[in-house]
């Protein structure tokens, strides 16, 4: 936790989009890691193995984050041509939607577009089906992009780009 506690929680924070959540993920995470019988090898290792705890975690959680969606009639939709991605109230409003986001969602689109995973490797991390990811990320940026038309992403590179395999996330 000294190494990396706060890219932790920066990164739970990420997938969840709320500290009280984010808390909760790394905890749950820690617990299940260190609370067996055999504990990882050495400080990257088990940073490696409590982020793939938290992303499991983080698809599976509903409830509390669901409930408290932000009504997508609430955030405007831009013009693609005055979107400015330097502007601290772009970055705003792309959080707003992102906030609108079911948790599972939020969880797969930052997992494809923060850690540049693809369909596979957020299955395989995950342990969700293939199916179940695609379904998570097409509905996810369709609601993206229908707030954020000019956000830079599109369905087909959602479904089709990322990393094949599983890879760590640096400095988290």
């Amino acid at each position: 936790m000294r190494a990396h506690g706060g890219a932790l929680l920066a990164y739970a924070f990420t997938l969840t989009g709320t500290s009280a959540s984010a808390t909760v993920l790394v905890e749950d995470a820690l617990t299940r890691v260190f609370a067996r019988g055999r504990p990882p090898d050495d400080v990257e290792g088990a940073r490696s193995e409590v982020v793939r705890q938290i992303r499991r975690a983080a698809v599976r959680r509903r409830g509390a984050d669901d409930a408290a969606l932000v009504d997508l009639a609430a955030v405007d939709p831009l013009d693609p041509d005055d979107e400015d991605e330097d502007d601290p109230d772009d970055a705003a409003l792309t959080q707003a939607a992102l906030r609108t986001l079911p948790s599972r969602g939020r969880a797969c689109v930052v997992m494809r577009y923060a850690d540049g995973l693809a369909v596979d490797a957020i299955a395989a991390e995950t342990g969700l089906g293939v199916e179940a990811v695609r379904a998570a990320l097409a509905d996810a940026v369709e609601r993206l992009l229908d707030l954020r038309p000019g956000l830079g992403i599109d369905l087909t590179d959602a479904l089709e780009g990322g990393a094949a395999e599983t890879v760590s996330v640096r400095g988290r």
